[in-house]
C-alpha cells in the first residue's frame, strides 16, 4: 500500500523539507557534541585519535586518516591512521608507530597538486571523490600500492582541510570509503562535506590549544629541568642525583600500578599523577640553593683552610716544643740540637695529637674512648713566644670534631634539613596547574618517616603521602649508592637493600614499598621497564 495515498504533493514536498530539517537539527547538534568533546581533551595525542574517530562515526566511514602540516620540512605528517574493517589502528596513544613517509608539499619546487592530500593543504579546497580508482587528476598510486598489498579496496574519499582561528591550514583530515547501513561502500554524501569541514575547523583550533598547552608544559618541565640541575651542579658530588631520584620513584609508582593483591592493590595513579610524581620528585632539593656551599661541598668536619689553621696551631706548639728544649740546652750547657728525655716525650706526644687529629677528621663514627682522646687534647694549651696562653683547638673546631656520626654539626645538620622547609617555600610560589597541585607538598614530604621521627613536620604513616614515601626511599637509596660521594665509598646494592629493610622495620621507610623495590629489583629498571613481575622471591639474601 502506497504511503503517500491521499497526500498532496504539496504535502510530501513539506514532509520532505521536515525530514531534511530534522536530519539537519540532528547533525548540528552531534557537532556541537563533538566541539565540546573536541574542546575538553588537552592531551594532543588523544585529541588527534578523537578527531578522526569522531569524523569517521559522523559519516558512517571505514577509515581516516589525520596529517599536520610540517611548515620546516614543507610537507603532511601522517598523525593518526584508523581502520575499523581491518582493526589497524597507529599513531596518537595505540604505540603503533606510523611508517608511511610524509606527503611532500612542494615538488621539484612546484605545489604538489598531484596528491590529494596535499592538493587540499595547498588550496585549502575539500575534495569529494566517489572512487579513488575512476578519478583523474590526482596520483592515487599510495592508496592502490596499499591495496594491493594489504586486500583493502579503496573507494569513496573525502578530504577536508583544517583551518584554524587565522583560516589558517594546519592539517588535513582523509577520510575513506562512507558505508551504507549494509556495511556497503558508497560516495559521501555532499551534505557531509560543510559539516565535517566545520568538525574540521573546530578541531584545528582545538588542536592549537591543545599545542600551546603541551608547549607551555614543555616549556615548564625543560625550566624545571635545567634549574633543578643548575641546583644539583653546585656540587659536583651531587650532579644528577635529582634526576635519578626522579626516575626511581616513578618506577616505584608504576610497580605500584601493577600490583592486584596486597597492600597496593587498591592503588592506581593514571598518567597525570605519574607526571605529578615524577614533578614533584625532580624538584624535591630545590631548597638547596639557600644552603652553603661551603656546607653542601663539605668533605670532612673541617675543610680547607679552617682544618689548615689548626694544622698551622699544633705547628707552633712543635716550634714551641723545640724552642724550650734550645732553652733547656743553653742553661744546661748542651749544643742546641741536644734532644733530652722531656723533648723527646713531648715530640711522641705531640705526633700522636697530630695523627689522632687526621683521623678524627675524616667523616666516621666517633667511639667513646676516642671521644676522651679528643677530650684531652682540646684541653692542651701552649704558651707562645709572647707568653700568651692558647688553647690546641678552639670551641668551634672542637665541636666539628666532636660530631659522632658523618661530618656535619648539628647547626650544619639544621641547615641541610632546612632546605626541605624551603623547597615548600619555593615551590608554593610557583604556578602549578590543577594537576600539578601535590607538587610541594610531596616534594616537601620526601624526608618524613613513618615513625613520625622524619623532618621537618615529624608526620606520622598515612599522613605522609603515598609519593613522598616512595620519595623517601629513592633519595636514600641514590645516597647510598652514588658513586660520586666524597666522604663515603658507594655501598653495593645488596648492602643497600639490607640496609632500607633494616630502616624499614624501624618504621624508617615505609616497609610495603621497601619489599616492591627491593623484590623487584627496581634499581635494575630503565624507564618505561616496569612490565609484569613473575612471582616475588627473596633474592637479596
Amino acid at each position: 500500500m502506497n504511503s503517500t495515498k491521499g497526500q498532496s504533493i504539496q504535502d510530501i514536498q513539506q514532509d520532505d523539507v521536515v525530514t531534511r530539517l530534522s536530519i539537519l537539527e540532528g547533525d548540528m547538534e552531534r557537532l556541537h557534541q563533538i566541539g565540546i568533546a573536541l574542546s575538553s581533551e588537552k592531551n594532543l595525542n588523544k585529541l588527534l585519535e578523537t578527531i578522526v574517530a569522531e569524523a569517521r562515526g559522523f559519516t558512517h566511514c571505514d577509515a581516516g586518516t589525520l596529517y599536520r602540516v610540517n611548515e620546516k620540512k614543507k610537507a603532511l605528517t601522517f598523525e593518526i591512521m584508523q581502520t575499523e574493517s581491518t582493526d589497524y589502528y597507529a599513531g596518537g596513544t595505540t604505540g603503533n608507530k606510523i611508517t608511511v613517509p610524509p606527503v611532500p608539499l612542494v615538488k621539484d619546487e612546484q605545489p604538489n597538486y598531484a596528491n590529494v592530500s596535499a592538493y587540499v593543504a595547498i588550496t585549502g579546497e575539500v575534495v569529494n571523490i566517489p572512487d579513488v580508482y575512476e578519478a583523474e587528476g590526482f596520483d592515487f598510486t599510495g592508496p592502490k600500492k596499499y591495496d594491493e598489498m594489504t586486500g583493502y579496496r579503496t573507494q569513496s574519499m573525502l578530504v577536508i582541510p583544517m583551518r584554524d582561528h587565522t583560516d589558517k591550514v594546519i592539517g588535513v583530515l582523509q577520510l575513506i570509503n562512507a558505508l551504507s547501513q549494509e556495511a556497503e561502500r558508497i560516495p559521501f554524501q555532499t551534505r557531509f562535506e560543510s559539516m565535517v569541514r566545520s568538525l574540521a575547523s573546530q578541531a584545528a583550533v582545538a588542536i592549537n590549544n591543545a599545542q600551546l598547552i603541551q608547549d607551555i608544559e614543555n616549556l615548564f618541565k625543560s625550566v624545571v629541568h635545567y634549574t633543578v640541575k643548575a641546583i644539583d651542579a653546585r656540587s659536583p658530588h651531587t650532579a644528577g642525583h635529582s634526576s635519578r631520584v626522579a626516575q626511581l620513584t616513578r618506577r616505584l609508582a608504576e610497580d605500584v600500578n601493577l600490583q592486584t593483591t596486597g597492600p597496593f592493590a587498591d592503588y592506581h595513579f593514571n598518567d597525570e599523577e605519574l607526571e605529578e610524581i615524577w614533578m614533584a620528585a625532580i624538584m624535591h632539593d630545590v631548597g638547596k640553593i639557600g644552603v652553603p656551599e661551603a656546607v653542601l661541598e663539605k668533605h670532612n668536619k673541617l675543610d680547607g683552610a679552617d682544618f689548615e689553621l689548626v694544622i698551622s696551631r699544633l705547628k707552633r706548639v712543635k716550634a714551641f716544643i723545640l724552642q724550650r728544649a734550645e732553652n733547656r740546652n743553653r742553661d744546661n750547657g748542651y749544643p742546641p740540637e741536644h734532644r733530652d728525655e722531656q723533648v723527646h716525650q713531648e715530640l711522641e706526644e705531640w705526633e700522636k695529637d697530630c695523627e689522632f687529629i687526621q683521623w678524627v677528621n675524616k667523616p666516621g663514627f666517633l667511639a667513646p674512648e676516642k671521644k676522651e682522646i679528643l677530650d684531652q687534647i682540646s684541653q692542651k694549651t701552649f704558651v707562645d713566644i709572647d707568653g700568651e696562653e692558647h688553647p690546641y683547638l678552639m670551641p668551634a673546631e672542637y665541636e666539628a670534631f666532636s660530631v659522632v656520626k658523618g661530618n656535619l654539626t648539628d647547626d650544619e645538620r639544621k641547615a641541610i634539613q632546612h632546605h626541605v622547609v624551603e623547597t615548600e617555600k619555593m615551590l608554593r610560589k610557583l604556578p602549578f596547574t590543577d594537576k600539578l597541585a601535590h607538587v610541594p607538598m610531596y616534594a616537601a614530604s620526601h624526608h618524613e618517616w613513618p615513625n613520625g621521627k622524619g623532618y621537618p613536620k615529624g608526620l606520622k604513616g598515612d599522613e605522609i603521602p603515598l609519593p613522598a614515601r616512595m620519595m623517601c626511599i629513592a633519595d636514600v637509596w641514590d645516597a647510598l649508592t652514588a658513586q660520586d660521594r666524597p666522604y663515603k665509598p658507594a655501598i653495593p646494592p645488596e648492602k643497600s637493600c639490607q640496609i632500607l629493610q633494616a630502616g624499614a622495620e624501624h618504621d624508617e621507610f615505609d616497609k610495603d614499598l621497601v619489599d616492591l623495590f627491593v623484590h623487584h629489583r627496581l634499581w635494575e629498571k630503565k624507564p618505561g621497564e616496569i612490565t609484569e613481575f613473575p612471582e616475588d622471591t627473596d633474592d637479596t639474601q
